[in-house]
């Protein structure tokens, strides 16, 4: 069942993952915050019919640890804050929960560029947080509208990324982590993405492997020491 390998996948990483506690004589590591941000493109309805994207949501809100920060944006034409930016606790964890359960894919279009520039708000090299972002899409910049020079306004879009979006990421130190969730996504504009922030670029070639490829990005927005089972313990 598909539901005994999310459920697995939880307890793995239940089970090897803890959060490092700092000394008293050194100074406390910066809180993570964490965006993420998820395509709604109909384009989805093939890519996960089992709408996986929302178990995943449940998981990665539940790994969150208590002091970082969290917030959640969909994108397809336009661009909405899911999840506000806020505290995670367990009242934020379960309000997350809840306003994923109306994740979809009815987008027209993806309008990644304005989802990124609209979660890069307080996104600054001194907001006191590590930033992350876990961007999924299954697609590629897909702007224009009936009548439209299709490749003059998606370039335009990607001029846009690349000089006004992604150096606001760059200089507060903050990683993009890309998830391609299909052969169809812009798999080079989206290594580029990771390349020009420090992230890093995943594939889920099936739906199947969109749970792993989640985890391997949560990993890397909010690091934790990992220890070897030694007589089961």
């Amino acid at each position: 069942m598909m539901i005994n390998r999310w459920l697995s996948g939880v307890m793995l990483v239940s089970l090897l993952s803890f959060c490092a506690a700092s000394s008293a004589a050194e100074s406390p590591a910066k809180p993570s915050d964490v965006r993420i941000i998820i395509d709604i493109s109909g384009s989805m309805k093939e890519t996960d019919p089992e709408n996986l994207r929302i178990p995943a949501l449940n998981l990665l809100v539940e790994l969150l640890p208590d002091q970082s920060q969290a917030g959640v944006w969909t994108f397809g034409r336009y661009v909405n804050m899911l999840v506000p930016l806020a505290a995670v606790d367990q009242p934020w964890r379960e309000a997350a929960k809840e306003q994923g359960k109306s994740v979809n894919s009815v987008g027209l279009y993806t309008n990644l560029t304005e989802a990124l520039a609209k979660a890069s708000w307080k996104v600054t090299p001194d907001s006191g947080f590590n930033h992350s972002v876990i961007l999924l899409t299954d697609g590629k910049i897909d702007m224009a509208e009936a009548g439209q020079n299709a490749e003059q306004v998606n370039s335009a879009e990607r001029t846009r990324l690349f000089n006004e979006v992604l150096p606001v990421y760059a200089a507060a130190g903050a990683r993009i982590h890309t998830l391609a969730l299909s052969d169809g996504a812009d798999k080079a504009l989206l290594q580029q993405i990771s390349l020009e922030t420090g992230g890093l670029f995943l594939q889920a070639s099936s739906a199947d492997e969109l749970l792993k490829a989640f985890l391997k990005a949560f990993d890397r927005a909010v690091p934790v020491e990992q220890v070897p089972m030694e007589d089961n313990r």
